[in-house]
């Protein structure tokens, strides 16, 4: 393919003695690509919560605002990129930790089953979905609560 454009770059010349330009190369380029992939693995929804409303969920979800707010407050918990709760700073009391990841895990699967339904509802991919409440969720949180940038660091709002 290079020796190629040399032999049209040549005839398409309009001098009559034009400079030889030599394309080709002793040894292949290479070139030094580094790329970072993060990968998530994530659950569809349960046939338990298939099987709840969206109303239902929607209350579940305002009955657990409190105690997600107040382990927002003790920065125990931040939001995800994904628009996932996410235990930045896991408590040393056990009863304090299963409780903290009783909240989160109830959220989490309220929040997986509200992003597929929008997802089906609007015909859209759920990561776009996801992407889009997460965004929502880093707007509205409140100074010194944690949350991930897209670009996977934690912050401090």
């Amino acid at each position: 393919m290079l020796s190629r454009a040399g032999l049209i770059l040549g005839t398409l010349s309009l001098g009559g003695c034009s400079p030889t330009v030599n394309l080709a190369t002793p040894k292949p380029v290479k070139v030094d690509v580094g790329i970072r992939l993060d990968v998530y693995q994530k659950t569809a929804p349960t046939k338990a919560k298939d099987e709840q409303s969206s109303l239902e969920v929607a209350a579940n979800r305002r009955l657990r605002s409190g105690e997600i707010q107040q382990l927002k407050n003790d920065r125990v918990i931040g939001e995800d990129r994904d628009g996932y709760l996410t235990m930045r700073n896991p408590p040393k009391d056990p009863n304090y930790l299963k409780y903290a990841q009783g909240v989160v895990s109830a959220e989490n699967a309220d929040r997986a089953y509200l992003y597929l339904s929008n997802a089906q509802a609007q015909n859209k991919p759920l990561e776009m979905v996801e992407s889009t409440y997460a965004e929502l969720w880093r707007d509205r949180a409140f100074p010194g609560e944690w949350v991930q940038k897209e670009d996977g660091t934690w912050i401090q709002k």
